[in-house]
């Protein structure tokens, strides 16, 4: 019996809808037959490249272009929601795969985690092993075969953050490493070679204060206007750069010249042009014959009122490829060309199951639906999928659906729709992945493909239709998701963290209503990702409840919490033994204030909430009146409005930032009501903490607030601002930059030690 608790009424409102592509982009497509060469961009995150550039290449100079992003992001911070790690992972993934299906290059990754902010190079490739790292890289590289590779970053402290200085050291000894036969020979195994890319190149840039181009580089204009599109790359780049939701990163369309500054690395060099001396069509390649001009041609006599027109020019040109003896571009331009053919006939392809889950050991209804609605003369030979098949034979009539229905047997030992990298344990720094096929993909294929046969002339195409489910919202209308698999048992929700109290002073009985909290331990747990601008994203962990010991003591009851970009405080505060309830900006009242024991502002609730500066006479005057209001960390950045009226007295927000979660803690003061009362906090609190100490620190303030810690990474010096306090009236004003978001939902005693101290009012009742 299946059961998707919580789940059942969730969907995403988006998901890819059924492409169509008129005249004007046909025609583009085939000018694109003619150019074969490939770049490779290289960076470190999601959201790391140069999406001008990217659209540049693949829409204007129509090179196969691609992606390669060391991790998927898994350590940034999320503007939009409460996933962290894997989960923020799977949604900037879907964000990357959203921004290139507008600038039309391709995704990859390597198997790197990412570990959250770094410093330094060394790190980064420590924690990613750095022979692993390369190794994907080099298979990236052999399979992809880029005739150039463009870094974001210098090996340098110009870049920013270790795993961007990490990501071109990658990419520069991939690039030697990828030519040398001895090195990663076990690539060879599946159907890839040596191979040597002509030149390496750093894509400068000019960030805020940081400017690293110059005109004596190599510069080219890359705000170039694609007529057939009706776009210029500015606008394409905007596009694509804002699906990059998560990090807030939605970007205004721009038009006109814009230069792009590129220094060389190693390899030839280049003088005028990122492709110099590499020849980009079809003479590169022999037994290409008189493909070129009859591509020429083909776009020459292209008819806008008539595309089917073209069929049989490209039906001609398909049988010219088979004398290529090059695979690796017999193989994409065949697979371009056979797009085109579809294209033009108006070749509307669909397969949709009932049912967007499908059971293993159950039976799933589908139908697969054909429109030719050009009336190009293809005949139907045949459908097949997981073994089902029919043999229609028959020709499709124009503009007229053809339906088959298929009842498909789901094998009780289907794959599960498991990330391929969360498949197995991973380690600190790095995804295992044992399938070398899956390394560098995207994301997992399809879980059904409908593979359909049409004959055209005398000639068999083969097209590929994954399945899906069709949502139809009312509001917003068709959507399509991925058909996932999922197990033949009760799946549950997440299992609430449990907190076991080990404080002597609660009575028995209270400790063991604490312990019940999160309930008993699950099955398979199924969690489920949906948010509007990407597709439904799921993945299966362990049922396994987290347990947190701690010795705690707590004061007051009722907890006013503003939510920020999202964060799973709320729950944690609940864990503790508080009323928690959420406030909006017309709940931000003296009256409905004082009714609190303290309040809470969210990650980033001044980046989202413009109306907080609004409401800021109101918040003091709670907290002179004895209120105590506790401020998680903001950003000073453009993700969002910020004003300094944040607390009674004025202060800054730096980038300031302790990365290494072990880094020591020093008190300033240890007889602090926060460091004392009702938890005594020691250094044994700042144990066990996860990904980092603390981001954003407090700067710049005056005498009015008191700093309680001091902290460093290596090679650094101190940085008091993580917690600074001030006394105001009769009440209490704290801003913090500690990831407590991160540490209590990791279960760390000593971070719901401090935080109880945070959002306790000083000589208090404590709580029995």
């Amino acid at each position: 019996m299946l059961s998707l608790v919580g789940f059942i009424n969730v969907h995403s409102l988006f998901a890819q809808k059924q492409p169509s592509f008129s005249s004007s982009e046909i025609l583009h497509q085939m000018k694109k037959l003619n150019v074969l060469g490939a770049v490779l961009y290289v960076a470190a995150h999601p959201d790391d490249e140069n999406t001008r550039f990217l659209a540049f290449m693949a829409r204007d100079r129509q090179y196969r272009t691609g992606y390669l992003s060391m991790t998927r992001g898994d350590g940034g911070q999320n503007l939009i929601g409460n996933e962290q790690g894997i989960e923020l992972g799977l949604i900037r993934t879907q964000e990357l795969l959203g921004a290139r299906r507008n600038d039309g290059a391709e995704q990859f990754f390597t198997r790197a985690f990412d570990f959250g902010f770094s410093k330094s190079t060394e790190e980064a490739l420590r924690m990613w092993d750095r022979e692993k790292t390369i190794a994907d890289a080099v298979w990236v590289i052999r399979k992809f075969r880029p005739d150039v590779i463009v870094t974001r970053f210098p090996e340098d402290g110009r870049a920013g953050h270790g795993h961007h200085s990490a990501s071109a050291v990658v990419a520069r000894e991939a690039f030697i490493a990828a030519a040398d036969p001895a090195r990663y020979p076990e690539h060879f195994r599946h159907g890839v070679g040596p191979w040597q890319v002509k030149r390496i190149l750093w894509n400068t840039f000019s960030f805020g204060s940081s400017n690293t181009t110059s005109e004596d580089q190599l510069k080219i204009d890359m705000g170039s206007y694609i007529p057939l599109m009706g776009k210029s790359i500015g606008e394409i780049s905007a596009e694509g750069r804002s699906q990059h939701r998560s990090q807030g990163f939605g970007s205004a369309a721009t038009r006109g010249s814009t230069m792009e500054y590129f220094v060389h690395t190693l390899g030839e060099r280049a003088q005028k042009d990122l492709f110099d001396g590499i020849v980009t069509r079809w003479s590169r390649l022999e037994g290409a014959g008189s493909i070129e001009d009859e591509v020429i041609e083909l776009i020459n006599n292209f008819r806008v009122n008539d595309p089917a027109a073209s069929i049989p020019g490209l039906m001609r040109i398909r049988k010219g490829l088979s004398a290529i003896k090059d695979s690796y571009w017999k193989k994409l331009k065949m697979e371009e060309l056979d797009q085109i053919i579809r294209h033009c006939a108006g070749l509307h392809m669909e397969a949709i199951a009932v049912k967007q889950f499908a059971v293993q050991g159950d039976t799933l209804r589908m139908n697969v639906s054909l429109n030719n609605r050009s009336g190009a003369s293809l005949n139907l030979v045949s459908l097949n999928i997981e073994g089902l098949e029919v043999k229609p034979a028959q020709l499709l009539k124009a503009n007229t659906n053809w339906n088959q229905t298929f009842f498909l047997p789901i094998s009780s030992t289907h794959p599960l729709s498991q990330p391929y990298w969360l498949v197995n344990p991973m380690n600190a720094g790095s995804f295992n992945v044992t399938d070398q096929e899956q390394i560098g993909l995207s994301e997992n294929k399809p879980a059904f493909v409908v593979h359909i046969r049409l004959r055209v002339e005398d000639e068999e195409l083969q097209y590929d239709i994954p399945l899906m489910y069709r949502e139809v919202d009312p509001a917003k209308g068709e959507f399509l998701h991925p058909v996932q698999v999922i197990p033949r048992m009760r799946l549950e929700t997440s299992p609430s963290p449990v907190l076991i109290n080990t404080n002597k002073e609660i009575a028995p009985q209270k400790k063991k209503a604490a312990a019940l909290v999160g309930g008993p331990a699950s099955a398979p747990v199924l969690h489920m990702i949906n948010y509007e601008h990407i597709p439904t994203s799921i993945y299966f962990s362990k049922g396994e409840r987290k347990e947190v010991v701690v010795d705690l003591k707590t004061t007051g009851k009722r907890v006013g919490y503003v939510v920020g970009a999202g964060d799973k405080m709320p729950e944690m505060i609940r864990l503790m033994g508080y009323e928690v309830v959420e406030l909006g900006k017309e709940d931000i009242k003296p009256e409905i204030l004082a009714g609190f024991d303290a309040i809470v502002m969210g990650v980033r609730a001044y980046n989202v909430h413009e109306w907080l500066d609004q409401k800021y006479e109101v918040l003091m005057q709670y907290v002179r009146n004895g209120g105590n209001m506790v401020v998680q960390y903001n950003t000073n950045s453009n993700a969002g409005p910020f004003r300094n009226r944040i607390g009674p007295k004025p202060f800054t927000i730096s980038r300031g930032r302790v990365t290494e979660e072990d880094a020591l803690v020093s008190m300033l003061d240890q007889r602090d009501p926060l460091l004392t009362f009702p938890n005594k906090i020691t250094p044994a609190d700042f144990s066990g903490w996860v990904q980092e100490r603390g981001i954003y620190f407090a700067d710049a303030f005056g005498n009015g607030y008191k700093p309680l810690l001091a902290m460093h990474d290596q090679g650094e010096s101190d940085l008091n601002g993580s917690i600074i306090v001030a006394n105001e009236g009769r009440g209490r004003f704290i801003y913090t930059g500690l990831v407590f978001f991160r540490q209590l939902p990791a279960g760390v005693p000593g971070a719901f030690r401090l935080f109880a101290n945070m959002i306790s009012k000083p000589n208090a009742k404590v709580n029995e």
